[in-house]
């Protein structure tokens, strides 16, 4: 006979947490985050979820419908709580990477397999675009303001909020403009830099807005199961893993720092390998840790003394081999 699927309320109950967990683990993470000793480090790990969650596979319905985002978010959150780990707790407004583009008339494009990539706007329409006049009542923001304040109203206190994707000032120039910001660079550097100059104002000023939004601090906040201290925000720096060192200096380095500075700084994920990427995180003052989306193309016995000695920290798992214990 198979389980009943488990009602939000009954998944709510399932994820309620260790209060103390939760405070050492905020504890922990501010110390990681100022880069001075803690008692332990934070170690973030999920336990199996209980039968009976209803786990949807269908990321349009997930993005489409917020009975459905919410259930999902709260459904996975349930390992992490029963863990009692460092892990803390908190969902977002799931609406994609395209969340922000979306105020410059980029269209979101459904997806059942993954969240919506989006449409890219014209030179034109760049050049007019504003990203700080009145970007609440534009692209899908209000959707977003609203999802915010139905899911305060119906979750508990010890599950948090946390901003939308935002990704990165060079991400969002490759989401507005698509993929002739790569010829761009070189026909017309000029016009990347006052694109450049638009998604980072973009990016802070959208950022600053969700928070206010959910009442986060502005140097710090959550982020699924992190708490953010000294630094309140991330960024994907997934397309600038595409080009040279001299590109990643001129056109991502200096509009990165610029975007992560009004919140004291933040923590940056990037899937791929680009030692140019890496070498300008560890040298910027304002990048507190790194994630990386693919740990097994990276060395970490290189890594970790080297993110040791330029004072910042690694959010994530090294990669594991196949064979390899947990001990190990």
């Amino acid at each position: 006979m198979s389980t009943p699927p488990l009602s939000l309320d009954a998944l709510l109950e399932q994820a309620r947490p260790d209060p103390q967990a939760i405070a050492d683990g905020r504890r922990r993470m501010r110390d990681v985050f100022h880069h001075r000793p803690t008692d332990v480090l934070p170690i973030l790990f999920a336990a199996p979820a209980p039968e009976g969650i209803a786990w949807n596979r269908d990321m349009r319905r997930h993005v489409e419908d917020q009975e459905q985002m919410l259930y999902d978010q709260v459904a996975g959150l349930v390992g992490w709580a029963r863990a009692g780990s460092d892990a803390q707790l908190a969902i977002r407004a799931n609406t994609g990477t395209g969340t922000l583009v979306s105020t410059a008339g980029c269209r979101l494009l459904p997806s059942e397999f993954g969240l919506p990539w989006t449409t890219h706007v014209s030179r034109e329409a760049i050049e007019t675009f504003d990203p700080t006049d009145d970007l609440a009542s534009r692209g899908v923001l209000p959707r977003v303001k609203a999802l915010y304040a139905e899911f305060r109203a119906r979750l508990p206190e010890y599950i948090g909020l946390y901003i939308a994707d935002t990704q990165s000032p060079f991400d969002l120039a490759h989401l507005l403009y698509g993929d002739a910001i790569f010829y761009a660079m070189f026909d017309d550097p000029d016009f990347v830099h006052a694109l450049m100059a638009k998604a980072t104002a973009l990016y802070i000023a959208g950022s600053t807005l969700m928070k206010s939004w959910i009442g986060e601090a502005r140097d710090g906040g959550l982020h699924h199961t992190l708490a953010m201290h000294n630094g309140g925000v991330r960024a994907c720096e997934d397309t600038a893993t595409l080009l040279s060192a001299d590109l990643v200096d001129e056109f991502v380095v200096p509009y990165r720092d610029q975007g992560l500075a009004p919140f004291g700084g933040g923590w940056v994920h990037y899937c791929g390998d680009n030692a140019h990427v890496y070498r300008s995180l560890l040298r910027s003052p304002w990048v507190r840790g790194i994630n990386f989306g693919n740990p097994e193309r990276h060395d970490f016995s290189r890594v970790i003394p080297e993110l040791i000695a330029a004072g910042k920290f690694y959010f994530g798992a090294p990669a594991r081999g196949a064979d390899e214990t947990l001990e190990a």
